[in-house]
This record gives structure tokens, C-alpha cells and sequence, in this order.
């Protein structure tokens, strides 16, 4: 055999050899355990946490038991405050003139009957004559009316001119009844039309008066501005009276109903909760976006709200309308860490185990819990926040 061929042999047998042992030695590796650091956060390791006397002396830490209860499902749904229809006003002329006073500006507040601004008009002033002009007729003809009463008692005259008199007693009496509701028509107040019968009034004149309690929020004319009976001078609203304005998937109309008791929060006001009561469910759901318009009343008594702020609104679940018991822990006691919902349970004198749960409905800060926990099982209900921290340390 030739020496380049023997050395092709030697070669493929090296090479051989070199495989057999290096697989060898990977199935051999392959076959032993390899310690890792756990990555399940679930692990023993990662469940507990346990806090030193010291650090629950600073830092005490509540828990509460695991219950069953009879849960009323809280609704929370962001709103936008608004007007109180109830409590909001515009006002304008109720015939074509001419401001020539303006008594109030935007912001100012007022009282109901308070004039805001007044309106000549030649309108009125006629009105204002025929009212007059009615009156001193009507009075003539009463005067008439008594005397011919007198005669016809003393047969002096007979009963067919006291019975002409009373007719037309009677006719004048209608004209002034009715220049007065002209007046009245026209936006004239009954202190008007007493000044006018004592001193003629203010000829022409007719006062744009404010029909509520409230304060200014637009003034759309000036002084000297020609306006139409379809002019919105004034716009006037109680701002201590106002809703709240909801739109409701139709998933949550069960558990909402009129007089239904409510708590508002707002980021302005943090910590803060304001009481308020479903004053009306709409009874339509609306095709497009499948909501029910849901309307709030609330008092704004300290003025901190104002129309177009928005705000969230818990609804309240009505405790009478809870149809099951249901496993459930104070809301607090919930936490969320990596997007999920976990409780830590209390095990011994400062430990406590972290316990993944799965929730359900919410009410009356209390949530239910579907699996996860045991009823007498003892979760932190405070503090939580503190185990969290040295959860993730």
C-alpha cells in the first residue's frame, strides 16, 4: 500500500475518534442537572416576605379576613360636569328696541328679579299709553256705574241705564285687563305698572330682569346695541346647583337606578369625595356607541367645580339588589404587580406570602374574589404597599 493512502486512513480514523468522544462528552453533559436561578415569581423564594419586629412597630401593618358576603356592584364611570338646567337661565328681549342701560357684567351675581339691563322701545311706550288711556275709561265708567245705582235705588233712573252702565263698566274692566297683559307680554314687572299708574313710569322703557338666583356667565349686547326679540342678552346660572353628565354601556343598566347614591372625585382635588344622587337614567341606548346617557345632581356649595370639568363617579351598588353571597376582601387590599392582582396573605408574626388572585366585581370597597384565597384566610389590608416594595427589592 502506498504512503499517501495510508495517510488518508490514519486521518479519517483521528477524525473518528475526535466525534465519538465529543458527542460522549455532550450526552454525558446533557445528563447532569444544572443549578439556574429561579425565574417563576411564583417560586418559595419569591412568595415571601417577612418584616423584623422594628419594621412592623414603624410600619404596622392591618389585615382583615377573607368574608363572604352579599356584593353590590360599584359602577365607576368618567363625566363632565355641567349646567343644571333647572338652575340656568338666558335673557333676552321679548320685543325689537334699543339697550340704553346695562346694570350688570359677566361674572356678577344676582338675585331673582334683579334688572340686568333695560330696553327702549316705541312698542312699549305705546302700550304703555294704552294701558293709561284704558284705565282712566275703565275708572270713568265705574264712577258712572255708582251713581246710576244710586238713582236707580231712588227711582230716579231706570233700571235700563243701570244695567247699561254695568255693561259698560264691565267692557272697560276687559280693555284694561288687557292692555295690562300686554304689559305684562311685553316684559313688564306689576312694580312697573304701579310706577307707571302713579308718576307715568319711564315712557318706552322695559326691564331685562334675571329669573333666578345665579351669577352672570355672558353678556351678549352693549350699550346702544339694537337687539330682536331672538337677541340671548344674558346668560344666568346657579353654580352651587349642577349635574353631571354620564354615558353608560349598556353591560352596566342593571345595576343603576334613579336616587342611586354617588361619590365624585377629580385629580384637582385629590383625597377629596363629594356626595350626589342619580337624578335620571335615559331609555334609549343609543345604536352608534351602545351607551345610555345617565344624569347626576350635586350640590357645588363651596363653588370648587365648574361646567366642562371632568370627573369620575362611582355609583354606588345598592346592597338590596345583591342576589349572592360572594367571597370577598377589602378593595385596599388588592395590589398589582407586572399587570396582575395579587393579596398577601398573613402566615405568621411578620410573614406574609404573596398569593396571586383572580377578581370579580367591586362595591362598597370591597372586592370579590373568584379563586385564589380561602374564606378565614387573613390578607393585609393596610400596608400592603410596604410588602410590595420588599417583594421587589
Amino acid at each position: 500500500m502506498s504512503f499517501p493512502r495510508v495517510a488518508q486512513l490514519v486521518q479519517a480514523a483521528l477524525c473518528l475518534c475526535v466525534g465519538l468522544a465529543l458527542g460522549w462528552y455532550l450526552a454525558r453533559r446533557s445528563s447532569v442537572a444544572v443549578p439556574r436561578p429561579p425565574s417563576d415569581p411564583t417560586c418559595n423564594e419569591m412568595r415571601r416576605v417577612s418584616l423584623s419586629p422594628a419594621a412592623l412597630k414603624h410600619n404596622p401593618i392591618e389585615t382583615a379576613v377573607v368574608t363572604r358576603v352579599k356584593l353590590a356592584r360599584d359602577v365607576e364611570v368618567v363625566g363632565s360636569v355641567s349646567y343644571n338646567a333647572n338652575h340656568h337661565a338666558e335673557v333676552g328681549p321679548l320685543i325689537a328696541g334699543r339697550i340704553v342701560s346695562l346694570r350688570v357684567g359677566i361674572g356678577d351675581r344676582v338675585k331673582a328679579g334683579q334688572v340686568l339691563a333695560e330696553l327702549e322701545s316705541a312698542e312699549v311706550g305705546q302700550a304703555q299709553a294704552a294701558y293709561l288711556t284704558a284705565r282712566a275709561t275703565s275708572m270713568a265708567a265705574q264712577a258712572n256705574l255708582r251713581r246710576e245705582r244710586e238713582l236707580a235705588e231712588r227711582k230716579v233712573s231706570s233700571e235700563r241705564e243701570r244695567e247699561l252702565a254695568e255693561a259698560q263698566a264691565a267692557t272697560e274692566q276687559a280693555n284694561l285687563l288687557a292692555a295690562t297683559q300686554r304689559l305684562r307680554a311685553l316684559g313688564l314687572r306689576l312694580e312697573d305698572i304701579r310706577e307707571l299708574e302713579r308718576n307715568g313710569g319711564r315712557p318706552g322703557r322695559v326691564p331685562l330682569v334675571s329669573p333666578i338666583d345665579g351669577t352672570v356667565l355672558t353678556r351678549e349686547v352693549t350699550l346702544g346695541q339694537a337687539v330682536q326679540p331672538a337677541t340671548d342678552a344674558f346668560k344666568v346660572a346657579d353654580l352651587a346647583h349642577l349635574w353631571v353628565l354620564l354615558d353608560l354601556f349598556e353591560k352596566d343598566l342593571p345595576y343603576v337606578h334613579r336616587d342611586q347614591k354617588v361619590v365624585l372625585r377629580t385629580e384637582v382635588y385629590p383625597g377629596r369625595t363629594f356626595p350626589a344622587r342619580v337624578a335620571y337614567v335615559g331609555q334609549e341606548v343609543d345604536e352608534r356607541t351602545r351607551t345610555t346617557p345617565v344624569r347626576i345632581e350635586f350640590e357645588n356649595e363651596e363653588g370648587l367645580f365648574r361646567p366642562g370639568q371632568f370627573v369620575t363617579a362611582t355609583l354606588l351598588g345598592d346592597e338590596s339588589r345583591a342576589v349572592r353571597e360572594v367571597l370577598a376582601v377589602p378593595r385596599r387590599a388588592v395590589l398589582t404587580v407586572e399587570g396582575k392582582p395579587l393579596v398577601f396573605v398573613a402566615e405568621s408574626d411578620g410573614t406574609f406570602s404573596r398569593r396571586s388572585v383572580e377578581l370579580g366585581i367591586s362595591g362598597g370597597g370591597l372586592v370579590e374574589i373568584r379563586a385564589g384565597l380561602v374564606e378565614g384566610e387573613r390578607v393585609a389590608s393596610d400596608g400592603g404597599f410596604l410588602l410590595k416594595s420588599e417583594l421587589l427589592r
